[in-house]
């Protein structure tokens, strides 16, 4: 790992315009040297000497295997390392155009630039970053990989290959020090997307109106995403995709997802940030770096003697409630005394949970069951409710989900249940408070270190070791790695992004193989 003193050697394909030029421009101010590769070399020089000294242009068609060896050969001559690269260069089709009318010229060309172009870069730059032992890649997809574009297929397919493309490779590089993930923006201001518009082949209001958020995206919202996921913040993100298109993809209502653009809530310092399951695990860590970040915490726990140590601990400048989540009249109170005190709530970090019974769903009983749901679901529906009328002029919902809501886990049904439910009703959420400026978005952890994951396996319930081997990246997450990526989408970082489910899981559910997914011991 570097360290935070030394700037970071970036590499940005298609840099010159668009996303990849905020993209460009987000690093440099970071103090990170970038190289401008794009086929518009002069573009290119331009962007680079407006960056200042120590920043490269370099000429490079993705679709030139020669073009993309000899640009990356440069960057290693140059620099001697490579650390990030934006795999953003790519192209749309001209104009919507039903599949029987495309020719396979056009298809071909579009599929070498997007999907042969981003593996080239890909290719490289693992050549390098897997000899030094560390690297970041962040891939440009698009929720046209998500859901289908109509008359887009070529484009539409070529996304959904990239995003396939991540997996592969962050489950292929995770254990030799490398994290592949990607970036799907939604409808971005770029200067393509207006050429469309110009041309009468995109309206406006109709895609606004199929936003939540009721506005496109700006490049430089794109832009913090991919530097997110390239950050150290994002160190136990592997083979994931963030979506920013402020909850396109994932309204599926008939009518409007919109009126009109959400409101944006302003700069506020300190935040009042609420924190459920705060006393251990996950939750003390994200108490920990809001804390640290000045914020005020109310934070409920059902642990009596956590609760009073907690108290003690963080002093008369927050509050540290004793309740159960699945007690509404409490969570309610809770708030309440919250608002009385500060006047609103900001954030919610809805991570209270339980582990499951672990029995054959044939020995379950109805109270085994609700007993797990009720506090992993109907817990943090009524905190999300309790939070949403405390919230002024907008906010944020952190719910904690779990790869256990994507996958399933044997004898957990109940968890698996409700951390599903939890998903669904982050994008719900998102799409229906969307107008009142309040982004609703679920992080899911793989495995953790912390007491909960620990009592599995000390109880026999899951085994240490095939959970690392089954884990690209060959480790448990650290709890601090989590709360890192919440405070990223607590943050203005983020405001495009709602309705979204972010993995932190070392590559767990990109792991699709019948093998071990790392060889670590």
């Amino acid at each position: 790992m570097l360290s935070k003193a030394t700037p970071r050697v970036v590499l940005v394909t298609g840099g010159a315009d668009g996303i990849g030029w905020a993209a460009a421009q987000r690093f440099a101010r970071a103090g990170d040297r970038v190289l401008i590769a794009d086929r518009n070399v002069e573009r290119a020089v331009e962007r680079a000497d407006s960056l200042g000294a120590g920043h490269v242009a370099i000429a490079m068609d993705v679709s030139s295997e020669a073009q993309v060896r000899e640009g990356f050969d440069r960057a290693l001559r140059e620099f001697g390392r490579l650390d990030v690269l934006v795999n953003n260069a790519g192209v749309t089709d001209p104009q919507p155009i039903a599949i029987l009318d495309q020719t396979a010229d056009e298809i071909r060309r579009l599929q070498s630039i997007n999907v042969t172009g981003a593996f080239l870069a890909a290719r490289e730059a693992g050549r390098i970053m897997t000899a030094q032992g560390r690297g970041a890649i962040v891939n440009l997809a698009s929720g046209a990989g998500l859901v289908a574009l109509a008359k887009r297929t070529s484009y539409s397919a070529s996304k959904a290959a990239v995003i396939s493309l991540t997996r592969t490779l962050a489950c292929e590089w995770a254990a030799r020090g490398v994290r592949v993930n990607a970036v799907l923006p939604g409808y971005t201001r770029t200067q393509m997307v207006q050429d469309q518009i110009d041309r009468g082949l995109l309206s406006p209001s109709t895609v606004l109106a199929r936003i939540p958020a009721g506005r496109m995206g700006e490049p430089e919202e794109m832009a913090e995403g991919i530097f997110f996921l390239a950050s150290d913040e994002a160190s136990y993100i592997v083979g994931a995709t963030l979506v920013v298109d402020g909850g396109y993809t994932v309204y599926g209502g008939a009518g409007p997802a919109s009126s009109a653009p959400a409101p944006a809530a302003g700069p506020r310092s300190p935040r009042i940030v609420t924190v459920t399951g705060g006393v251990s695990g996950i939750g003390r860590s994200v108490v920990e770096l809001f804390r640290a970040a000045g914020d005020r915490l109310l934070v409920i726990d059902r642990d009596a003697d956590g609760v009073r140590t907690l108290a003690a601990e963080l002093g008369g400048d927050h509050l540290v409630v004793q309740a159960d989540v699945t007690d509404v009249a409490a969570v309610d109170a809770a708030f309440a005394r919250a608002k009385a005190r500060w006047g609103r709530v900001d954030v919610l970090i809805n991570n209270a949970g339980a582990a499951d019974v672990s029995k054959s769903t044939l020995d379950q009983t109805a109270e085994d069951f609700t007993g797990v749901y009720d506090v992993n679901f109907s817990g943090p529906l009524a905190a999300a409710q309790a939070a949403a009328r405390a919230m002024s002029d907008g906010g944020v919902i952190i719910n904690l989900g779990s790869i256990a809501g994507l996958a399933a886990l044997p004898r957990r049904n109940a968890y698996c249940a409700a951390k599903a439910a939890v998903t669904m009703m982050t994008r719900s959420l998102a799409c229906e408070w969307a107008s009142a400026g309040i982004r609703v978005n679920t992080v899911a952890p793989g495995y953790i270190d912390t007491p909960a994951v620990l009592t599995l396996t000390s109880t026999g319930r899951a085994q240490l070791e095939k959970i690392v081997r089954r884990t690209p990246i060959g480790r448990l997450g650290d709890p601090a790695e989590v709360a890192r990526v919440i405070a990223f989408l607590a943050s203005p970082a983020a405001s495009y992004i709602t309705g979204a489910t972010l993995s932190v899981d070392g590559g767990w559910m990109a792991f699709g193989d019948a093998g071990d997914a790392s060889d670590i011991h």
